[in-house]
């Protein structure tokens, strides 16, 4: 099944002339392995319980783009907001880190919301760097970073996982973003190593940049002329992540990000192996280019 979504979306991108190369992606290296300037930093959740199993577990996912804004401020319209207060892990995407803070940007977002975090960098951003990061009210366990394949004329993109213990199960949780410019086939071939193998209950989170666009030789986006060729990717990942037996809840729910007045479907949770009570994308919230995603999930003991 999983052969057959990729041929499907190969062959429907065929005359595109792709011209990109994926790199070989890397393993799971847990975070205190890594070291040097590409070291994760960790924060203790403030709740050193597990959470209950009899109420649900509200997932965010979140791109603040470009390191959002001042942390204090983020962390107020994340909390004025009734839906998006409630969050019990949140995953963020371009968040920002500086060597010359005496305080981490996510350190101090988390502190503010009363969570604990793993950021995990990608690459150099300015001074600093930028990456990836959860947040959680509860303890994180087994934290761990993958460097994704880089595409040609891309940047090192990154995939970060840890488990939360709920009721004796380990819920694993994977927070990722992916490359802009790559078509489909690509796109899940990027992904796929990070989500294959993983464990039955497992929510895979992230901004997936599945743009409405075919990309020719992994620059120009090409607008299809006609409904024949719909280069739409963001059902192609759904049918693939399907595949897989992950579902998305908010797959109907709409647009998730708006940029130069074009709306697109890029960020979601899918969810394995747990019950979804409740799933919403969040357009109250504006300090972003993007809308934060969330699902309740339930996990049985």
């Amino acid at each position: 099944m999983k052969r057959a979504v990729i041929a499907l979306v190969a062959a429907t991108l065929g005359g595109c002339g792709l011209g990109v190369t994926l790199g070989a992606p890397g393993e799971w290296v847990p975070v205190e392995a890594i070291d040097g300037p590409f070291a994760p930093s960790v924060g203790a959740a403030p709740i050193a319980a597990a959470p209950a199993v009899d109420r649900p577990l509200r997932v965010v996912t979140y791109n603040i783009k470009d390191g959002g804004v001042e942390p204090e401020v983020l962390a107020a319209g994340i909390l004025a907001d009734p839906d998006l207060a409630q969050a019990d892990v949140i995953l963020i995407q371009e968040a920002v880190a500086y060597p010359d803070e005496p305080v981490s940007r996510i350190g101090r977002l988390a502190g503010a919301l009363g969570m604990g975090w793993v950021y995990a960098p990608s690459r150099v951003f300015g001074t600093g760097t930028l990456g990836d990061a959860i947040l959680s009210r509860y303890p994180l366990v087994d934290p761990a970073v993958m460097n994704l394949a880089v595409a040609t004329r891309k940047r090192q993109r990154t995939a970060i996982a840890a488990d939360i213990v709920v009721g004796g199960t380990a819920l694993r949780i994977i927070d990722t973003h992916l490359d802009t410019s790559l078509n489909i086939s690509d796109r899940i071939l990027q992904l796929r190593p990070a989500v294959i193998d993983q464990p039955v209950a497992t929510l895979v989170g992230g901004d997936f940049n599945t743009n409405p666009y075919a990309w020719q030789d992994g620059v120009v986006p090409v607008i299809p002329a006609s409904k024949i060729a719909d280069t739409d990717q963001a059902p192609l990942l759904d049918s693939y992540m399907a595949a897989l037996a992950f579902a998305n809840p908010t797959a109907a729910q709409g647009d998730t990000e708006t940029r130069y007045g074009i709306t697109s479907r890029l960020d979601a949770v899918y969810a394995r192996g747990v019950t979804v009570t409740a799933s919403q994308v969040d357009r109250a919230i504006g300090l972003s280019d993007h809308w934060p995603v969330w699902i309740d999930v339930k996990i049985a003991p």
